[in-house]
């Protein structure tokens, strides 16, 4: 049984991500959490909030109806549109930070895969479930974590790209994702570099050997790409020339991922790329 933690704020995107995942495990067993965390700063749908004496007492009050509200709707919405005997889904409203109710649900839960939305529903204070999904995948470090865009409609990634510098070493917890997607859908894996460097050193080519090696029996093939002043746009250039399904990285402390966060245009890869995105936490 695999548990699953999505995270809504109950816009479309978030949903999609719902939609998309339950679509990818249809024919595996799960359990689905579906988790709304809200906060003062946290806008109503219905934008339906009292005056006078209490105002913000009220505010907390019908957070935290809409959030119950909300999640039983998502909970009926999905069954009607992706019903499947095997999947379990269970609701959670918490009234604290994202990151926080996220990290409590991983422990609580024991999540193996948390699945967010890469855009989100706009809030008055210009909060948005991508920003929050950036933040994610820099702060939480206990399991895999799958952002899939709101215009990605469904389909089985037959092609995975794993963007790699072959700096770390391999091992089975960091490639068991990667691993077990690639069976699952019964893809091939892409591993990609980036030519920061002329001639890999003996612990990359040692690293890299040690890769192909995890990853047999799955197909699997290694590309170089050149040295773009900016590695998102690298990134972008080989998905789009060999039609790639889903892109995966290790997040380092330190690593490439990390670097790659922290460049101006990540956004342009965050929220602009048009597949699923899955990264995985790092062993130091």
């Amino acid at each position: 049984m695999q548990n699953i933690l999505v995270p809504t704020d109950f816009s479309n995107d978030a949903y999609n991500a719902l939609y998309f995942v339950s679509k990818l495990f249809k024919n595996r067993a799960c359990n689905f959490y579906l988790l709304n965390a809200y906060n003062e700063s946290t806008p109503l749908i219905s934008r339906n909030v009292d005056n006078g004496n209490g105002e913000h007492k009220g505010l907390l009050e019908q957070l935290k109806d809409e959030s119950h509200e909300e999640l039983k709707h998502t909970y009926h919405k999905i069954n009607l549109d992706n019903k499947c005997p095997k999947h379990k889904y269970k609701m959670i409203s918490r009234k604290m930070d994202l990151i926080e109710a996220i990290s409590k649900a991983i422990d609580n839960h024991k999540i193996d895969l948390v699945v967010m939305g890469n855009k989100g529903r706009t809030s008055a204070l210009g909060i948005y479930l991508g920003s929050a999904t950036t933040k994610t995948m820099a702060s939480i470090k206990k399991c895999p974590i799958l952002a899939v865009p709101e215009s990605s409609e469904f389909q089985v990634p037959y092609e995975i790209a794993f963007a790699t510098d072959y700096k770390r070493y391999y091992d089975a917890k960091v490639l068991d994702p990667i691993k077990g997607m690639a069976k699952h859908c019964g893809a091939a894996v892409r591993i990609v570099h980036i030519n920061e460097e002329e001639h890999l050193s003996k612990i990359q080519e040692s690293n890299l050997k040690t890769l192909r090696a995890y990853l047999d029996p799955i197909e699997n093939s290694v590309h170089w790409m050149p040295n773009f002043t900016s590695k998102t746009t690298a990134i972008q250039v080989f998905l789009d020339e060999l039609g790639i399904g889903m892109l995966t990285m290790v997040n380092y402390e330190h690593g490439f991922l990390e670097r790659l966060l922290h460049e101006p245009v990540i956004k342009k890869l965050t929220f602009n790329i048009e597949i699923p995105f899955l990264v995985i936490p790092g062993t130091e």
